[in-house]
């Protein structure tokens, strides 16, 4: 498929709160080759947010929540729009993140060709505030390693993914139970029938912003992540047992300290940083 082609192929989604400079970094990213829409829900932000001027016309569509509601409302009120305008893909980004070159092209083309898978992610670079960077994750990419490590933690950065719309019709929408981890819960719903799967290089680089949902409310995220985890446990499945003492742990140990054991991990591998 042609991505140049790709009118009412693709959707791309973003949430964003009081974040007019971090939405207009987000989408001065979006590659210009790639036909998408770009679905903008502005959560109540005081002053409104405004569709930042580098979008083509008619390549927008800017939503508004008249109060702030959270991001899960916010994604489901997107979600909403975009399933009853028939796209058939939709791709996550989040404001202030910055896309990589050719990630669409490339998560496209792969959905195109494996049409039994309903997700498909990326590696992601993370930077601070002064862009500098700290650290890379690097996610499983085959669907069995990615089913093996759910297990402990998500293995698709949400910001990253690209999903097939039909299967989130059939699914049902993010779930507000899980506050602050309404991806990860996704994520297991989507994979109890589909496969997943990550690409190999950087598709995005996230900021490390403080007052982001994975830092200011991590505890609250942690809760609810071992909450999922004893939602899709397996007791037949080491994993399942290793992944819960693991968040138990994590609820115990500041951020910080996890930051710095992921910082001396990569210098250790890829001798840098």
């Amino acid at each position: 498929m042609n991505p140049r082609n790709s009118h009412a192929v693709l959707a791309v989604l973003i949430p964003v709160y009081n974040g007019q400079e971090g939405l207009e970094r987000a989408c001065a990213s979006l590659p210009l080759d790639v036909d998408c829409q770009v679905v903008i829900v502005d959560d109540g932000s005081r002053p409104a947010i405004m569709a930042p001027p580098a979008l083509h016309r008619g390549r927008v569509t800017l939503l508004r929540l008249a109060e702030n509601q959270g991001i899960t409302r916010a994604l489901n009120h997107g979600l909403e729009w975009i399933l009853r305008n028939g796209y058939r893909y939709v791709a996550r980004l989040d404001a202030g993140d910055v896309m990589l070159a050719g990630r669409l092209t490339r998560q496209i083309e792969f959905l195109e060709s494996h049409p039994d898978y309903a997700i498909a992610g990326g590696q992601a670079r993370f930077v601070d505030m002064q862009g500098r960077e700290s650290f890379r994750d690097n996610f499983p990419t085959a669907d069995a390693a990615i089913r093996r490590a759910m297990h402990g933690r998500s293995c698709f950065i949400h910001t990253a993914v690209m999903l097939r719309v039909a299967v989130l019709r059939a699914v049902g929408p993010y779930d507000e139970r899980y506050p602050s981890a309404e991806d990860f819960e996704l994520f297991w719903r989507l994979m109890k029938t589909w496969k997943g799967a990550n690409l190999a290089d950087p598709v995005v680089e996230c900021v490390l912003d403080p007052r982001g949902i994975s830092l200011s409310k991590r505890s609250q995220q942690v809760r609810s992540r071992i909450r999922i985890l004893l939602a899709y446990f397996d007791p037949w499945a080491w994993e399942s047992y290793a992944g819960l003492v693991k968040n138990l742990v994590l609820l115990a140990v500041p951020y910080r300290w996890v930051r710095w054991v992921k910082r001396r991990h990569i210098r250790s591998r890829r001798g840098w940083l």
